[in-house]
């Protein structure tokens, strides 16, 4: 099955799912708490993230949506990205650059 990342607040984040990009924690410029991405989160995770004030997570669920609405939904994503993008000049390249990761960033 496929999986989709969400971006969920700590409040929402509970034991047993599974990190989609790596989380670290820095205080002051130094990091001070990492998991790698895929590491499945248990309730001590989840004290130690809250006692280092974090606030958000990358999660991996799956993603139960057929391929027809998924695609649907990546084009009008991609029709509200035009429109957004409507008087920017993508032929310059950080133009363009922003739009891909914009677009990437939204199709997780």
């Amino acid at each position: 099955m496929k999986k989709h990342l969400r971006y969920l607040p700590l409040s929402e984040v509970v034991e047993g799912m599974v990190l989609g990009a790596s989380l670290t924690i820095a205080e002051n410029g130094v990091t001070n708490f990492t998991l790698p991405a895929g590491h499945v989160l248990t309730d001590s995770n989840l004290r130690q993230i809250v006692r280092r004030h974090g606030e958000f997570a990358c999660v991996a669920e799956e993603d139960t949506r057929s391929d027809e609405v998924r695609e649907a939904e990546y084009a009008h994503l991609q029709s509200r990205l035009d429109t957004i993008f409507s008087r920017a000049d993508r032929s310059k390249p950080a133009i363009a650059g922003l739009y891909a990761a914009v677009l990437a960033y939204r199709s997780l």
